[in-house]
Order: C-alpha cells, then structure tokens, then sequence
C-alpha cells in the first residue's frame, strides 16, 4: 500500500474523516476471523452483507454457505442514515448527532465489499469499545469504495502509530486488525521469511482448530469427503508418523494427497516453503494458485484450494503414532 497523504493522515488522527451511509444492521460472529482462513473470511462478510440487505429487502435471500452458518447468528436489523467517521483510533457510527456504535481500530477485524448487486455495500467485523460482542457490521453508500479506502488509509495511519511503521501483513492477531480486501486481481500475500517450522509440535499446534483440518483420517476416508472439484482437507497421515498431507480433488475428478513436510519438518511445495500449513493454505486460496509439487516419473502434481471441507467437530492432532 502506498503512504497516506500527510495531510489526509493528520485528518484521520484528529477528527477523523465523516462519510454518509445507510447502517442495514448487523450479525453476531461466534468466531475470531484468526482462526478462519483468509478464502472464507471475506466469504464470512460477504455472506453476512447477503443476510443483512436480504432482511431489510434489499435483495432476495439466498441459502447460507454451511460452513459459514457454523459461526454467525441472527440479523439484528436496522436500516437506517447514519454519519460514519472514520478516524485512525475510532469507527463511530452516528444517528442523527447520536453515537450509536463504536469500534476501536485495534478491533477491527476484517472487510469487504459485497458481492453482485451487493456492491455497493461494505461489511466490517468489528468488537465493541471494551472487546466483546464480535458483529459483521453492514452498511450501503453510493460510493462504498471511498468508505473502503478511508477505513484501509485509517488502519495504515494506526498501523504506522503504533509500530512505527506500516504493515502489508493480512494476518490478524487475537481480532487485531486487517485490511479491508482489494478486488481479486490485487491481492497478493507478503511472506515473511522466518526460520522453518523445525518441530511436529509447532505444527500441530499451527493446525488445531483450523476447519479444514481433520485430523488422522485414512487416504479412502479422505476421498470419500472430497466430492467437487477444488474441495480439499488436510489430515494426518494414516501410514506414516508425523506427516501432515493435503487430499483434493482436481477438475479431471481425481484425488491427489500431497506429503506437505519434509524430512526436517519444513513446509515446501515446488515453488515455496512456508512458516507452517496455515501460511501455505491461506497463501494459495488468497492468490488463486495451485499447490504443486516437484516433477517426478510420474509428473507433476497440484491441487487448486477452493473450498475447505470442514471437520465434523474441532479435531487435536496428535504427537504419537498412529496406531
């Protein structure tokens, strides 16, 4: 991202800046967008923005992607003009000169645009000013990029104050802030190069939790999961200890499992190593590209990431063997 204008960037530290809007309302979010990889977090507000201007009528309702009706409530619905300002400490939303939401930057968690006929909607998930209450807060402008634009310059100003110097990092930290996405064509992630992941620990820890992890399940269980092309899980390997592989299903219906360490632990494809699987995931959802491994006898494999099949329940891995 380019540096914010110095005299814009002083507006936003002071009385920040005031946009026009219509607040349509908002939806409760059950989980942190931490633990939601960066594919389905704009899939999460895109999906909420779809639920929210459904309810207030202004668009038809459409069937809620399973995953995502996992960890969002019900529409608390508003619907009505408010001042939106913007400032690099503060997102406060204002009814008629009355302060009726506010958001501290440093709980902004994640935004979008809508989507299609949503386009002129934004969504943001956001925690109250003492960090509860996580809500996909929606609002529609006749220049929702302009509202984009002035909350991504706010996060930079913030960023800037508060570390010295601005980040281009897309990865949030306990609900720490990310920047709202730019169109599909400009999203590029920054991998910052640290030291390999050196330990099963460390990448079992990395993947608890993660929705498309699922623990050790055997290669034909795998596959019985995968069932459209792009669908892909990770698992740990039921034949060998302490690998960690990626099953997917290409679009010539074929099932691909992919080792994803080697044997110093470290995360690699053909093409990149990575700091653990969540890097590697997020990575290759985020800029569309598939997973490749080197060329054999047998040719090159990859895996397109599309749609993560989600664990029946939240699965730990395990340091042992499997049996």
């Amino acid at each position: 991202m380019p540096d914010v204008d110095p005299r814009f960037s002083q507006e936003l530290r002071s009385s920040g800046v005031t946009l026009a809007a219509v607040y349509l309302g908002s939806v409760p979010v059950i989980e942190s967008m931490n633990s939601v990889v960066s594919q389905m977090r704009s899939q999460v507000v895109a999906e909420c923005i779809q639920h929210v201007a459904a309810t207030v009528g202004q668009c038809e309702a459409q069937e809620i992607n399973p995953i995502v009706g996992r960890i969002i409530g019900e529409v608390k619905e508003e619907n009505y003009v408010v001042d939106l300002n913007i400032s690099s400490k503060m997102v406060k939303v204002i009814k008629k000169n009355r302060l009726i939401q506010r958001h501290p930057i440093t709980y902004f968690s994640f935004g979008c645009r809508g989507r299609g006929e949503n386009s002129n909607m934004f969504g943001y998930i956001a925690k109250n000013k003492d960090g509860t209450d996580r809500r996909c807060h929606v609002l529609s402008s006749k220049d929702a990029q302009k509202l984009v634009d002035t909350l991504i310059a706010a996060i930079n100003v913030s960023m800037t104050d508060t570390r010295g110097t601005p980040s281009t990092s897309s990865t949030p930290s306990d609900d720490g802030f990310v920047k709202p996405e730019v169109p599909a064509e400009g999203r590029i992630v920054n991998l910052v190069r640290q030291s390999p992941v050196g330990s099963h620990r460390q990448v079992s820890d990395d993947v608890v939790g993660k929705v498309w992890f699922h623990g050790h399940l055997s290669r034909d269980d795998a596959q019985s999961l995968l069932t459209t092309a792009g669908d892909f899980l990770v698992r740990q390997s039921d034949h060998t200890s302490g690998k960690f592989v990626l099953s997917g299903l290409t679009t010539d219906g074929d099932h691909k499992h992919l080792i994803l360490l080697d044997h110093q632990m470290r995360v690699r494809t053909r093409d990149h190593e990575f700091n653990n699987i969540t890097e590697l995931i997020d990575y290759h959802m985020t800029n569309g590209i598939a997973v490749r491994t080197e060329r054999n006898a047998k040719g090159e494999t990859s895996i397109m990431l599309l749609r993560p099949v989600p664990a029946p329940a939240e699965v730990p891995p395990s340091p042992e063997s499997p049996n």
